[in-house]
């Protein structure tokens, strides 16, 4: 039989494929459970990655998208728990920011930062606990872009005094006081009164940190009001220890900053020549990295459980097409006494294989992508669903509907004409 033949029968082959559906259509729904799941798990847990990528994304761009960081060890997995090494080191102070600005030419400026986990602030009988508070200075709002919406940011001379004055981010200023001018009021941050000086631009929640639901004051008020408690976790800056934050006089210069900043600090603190650093200077890269670290692994288990859904779904695709070719023998037999090849009864039972699948496929996307938007609007969580999980998602379920058919629709394709008409 030719192909030009051959292609003029798909129509009717679809029809035949459809209508043999229609037919079983409980049968043929309990059969593409698996099918659902897996496409539905798919495109649900692609459109809840994509939408943090693109949070994620939003957030380095708005704090500054080549901010160098300073800090005791670089963010990454540790298998068999946190490393002794790395929680004994020391973090850094001022005077070590003061030598990378001298010495450091390829460094434009360079912020002291020191935070707390959880303070507890409140304004006329409000109150807001487990608030993260950020120790800094000025600079911070060229490395940071930490850029006051109202009002102001606090002074060189407020941070040398260690002024009781607070930049409150937008969330926090509208939990305490809903609305108006927050500028000069007095706020108690875990009873000490501090004036609200500035309430910092909206930048919004991603992955890792929203800064819309802290409060920032000068680092060395920080130090005398607030200094981390001798049982801190790890990563908190030890008493008169600080982090530090970075940026390049040009983006395209950051790595020779990177370099320079490595140099001093190594210098100041004595590592010989062939030692390794005792901490470590990265970009948002190593964030990235970690990030699509933590994507990655997802999306791995979501293809396992994708593929044992969609390997159940292929598995009672062949039952049901096994079925098919049993119940149908008759009228296979007949399609053979009539002339039909091998080959069009082969594509029909394979369109009907793929047809089941694929149109789990398609409720599948529909279930998937309407589980991303549900879980966007009960929690917050943002969700995008990429065209590129539509279409593998639905490639895949056909791939299994034409691979889980093959055996049935050889097997029908071979079928005797005579033994055929004679199945009752």
């Amino acid at each position: 039989m030719s192909a030009a033949s051959l292609r003029a029968l798909v129509p009717s082959i679809v029809r035949m494929a459809l209508g043999s559906l229609r037919a079983n259509r409980m049968r043929s729904g309990l059969t593409t459970l698996g099918v659902v799941i897996g496409v539905a798990t798919v495109v649900a847990m692609a459109s809840i990655i994509q939408g943090f990528n693109r949070t994620v994304e939003t957030s380095i761009s708005s704090f500054g998208s080549h901010t160098i960081y300073v800090r005791k060890f670089k963010p990454g997995f540790f298998t068999g728990g946190f490393p002794d090494s790395l929680r004994r080191r020391h973090a850094f102070s001022p005077q070590d920011a003061d030598a990378i600005r001298r010495l450091c030419p390829d460094v434009r400026e360079v912020s002291v930062i020191g935070f707390l986990d959880a303070v507890t602030l409140a304004y006329r009988g409000r109150t807001t606990r487990g608030v993260q508070i950020i120790g800094a200075d000025p600079k911070v709002q060229v490395v940071n872009r930490y850029d006051p919406w109202l009002g102001r940011f606090f002074t060189e001379e407020e941070v040398l005094h260690r002024a009781q004055v607070v930049v409150l981010g937008r969330d926090i200023r509208q939990a305490l006081m809903s609305g108006g001018d927050p500028i000069g009021k007095t706020v108690h941050i875990n009873r000490v009164p501090f004036r609200v000086v500035g309430e910092l631009e909206p930048k919004g929640r991603s992955l890792f940190f929203n800064p819309d639901e802290v409060i920032t004051v000068p680092y060395t008020t920080l130090e005398k009001y607030f200094p981390p408690p001798d049982d801190a976790p790890f990563y908190v800056p030890r008493r008169g220890e600080y982090y530090l934050n970075a940026v390049a006089v040009a983006p395209e210069r950051t790595a020779a900053a990177v370099d320079e900043i490595l140099e001093v600090l190594r210098r100041r603190r004595h590592v010989p020549p062939r030692g390794s650093d005792d901490f470590a200077v990265f970009t948002e890269d190593a964030l990235a990295d970690l990030y699509n670290q933590l994507t990655g692994a997802t999306y791995l288990v979501m293809f396992l459980i994708s593929s044992i859904a969609l390997l159940v779904g292929g598995i009672g695709v062949m039952n049901i097409m096994l079925v098919a070719v049993t119940e149908r023998s008759r009228e296979i037999g007949l399609r053979k006494g009539g002339g039909a090849p091998r080959r069009s009864i082969l594509l029909q039972f394979l369109q009907e294989a793929a047809t089941l699948t694929g149109a789990g496929g398609i409720a599948g996307v529909a279930l998937g992508a309407g589980t991303g938007q549900l879980v966007r609007a009960l929690s917050g969580l943002p969700a995008y669903t990429p065209w590129w999980s539509v279409f593998v998602a639905f490639g895949f379920s056909v791939a299994v509907g034409v691979f889980f058919g093959m055996y049935p629709a050889v097997r029908a394709s071979r079928l005797d004409a005579v033994e055929a008409l004679r199945w009752e």
